[in-house]
């Protein structure tokens, strides 16, 4: 992972753009080379190969400020992601993110850094290093005082965005295990929060443009507890 000398984790976030970037120029400039840039399905199958894991390298450990749900489209990665997709479609700039995404039958990279995160928690509450668990426990002591910028206390706001949030955040305290499985489908869950506010509205009558793709263009959701993708590419 690369900082500053002061360890600034947002810094850190916009150093890890820059791998990110040089791999969408690498999947752009394959696309171009072997005449496949006006395949959509392609080119988003070379985006999951070559892009996405630069855009997860040390997530676990800078990502933790931007797992929160309102602070989804807020990181430069996640700029830089919607772009490309939006660049793959051919569409404008503005077009809503959500949407991009299901048609696309991507999630955001928020989803991938948030199990990376996890994962990273259940492998330190497994070692047998005492050092590290002191550690831990000093993280999770200064959070306790108020302080915002410590891993853990981050990690314990995002979970007051899903359902069982108090049970993470019992389990994130007591240095147990997170139930990597449930966290998927609760996280999912609070992804899909927009589809189920345009389920049922009239896209004639609401200006929204969820609403509107939703009821109109976009394939069936499949369920949250699913293992597979959420959605899946038109033909």
């Amino acid at each position: 992972m690369l900082s500053d000398k002061h360890m600034n984790l947002h810094h850190a976030a916009t150093l890890a753009l820059r791998p990110f970037n040089a791999a969408l120029r690498r999947v752009k400039e394959f696309g171009i080379e072997k005449r496949i840039s006006d395949r959509p399905h392609a080119m988003l199958w070379l985006f999951k190969s070559y892009a996405l894991s630069a855009g997860m390298y040390a997530s676990q450990i800078w990502s933790t400020q931007f797992l929160k749900h309102d602070n989804g489209f807020s990181n430069p990665l996640e700029v830089a992601h919607m772009a490309f997709l939006k660049r793959v479609l051919g569409i404008k700039p503005t077009s809503a993110n959500w949407c991009v995404l299901r048609e696309c039958a991507q999630e955001p990279l928020q989803f991938y850094w948030f199990r990376s995160a996890v994962k990273f928690w259940n492998r330190m509450v497994d070692s047998n290093s005492n050092t590290l668990r002191d550690v831990i426990k000093a993280d999770i002591s200064l959070g306790n005082f108020g302080a915002s910028n410590y891993w853990t206390k981050q990690m314990k706001d995002v979970f007051g965005d899903l359902q069982n949030g108090t049970v993470y955040r019992s389990d994130l305290l007591q240095c147990r295990k997170l139930n990597i499985f449930n966290l998927r489908i609760d996280l999912r869950f609070k992804h899909q929060a927009v589809w189920r506010k345009a389920h049922g509205q009239d896209p004639c009558s609401c200006l929204k443009k969820s609403v509107a793709y939703h009821n109109w263009f976009a394939l069936p959701e499949s369920p949250v507890s699913d293992t597979r993708a959420p959605f899946v590419l038109p033909e």
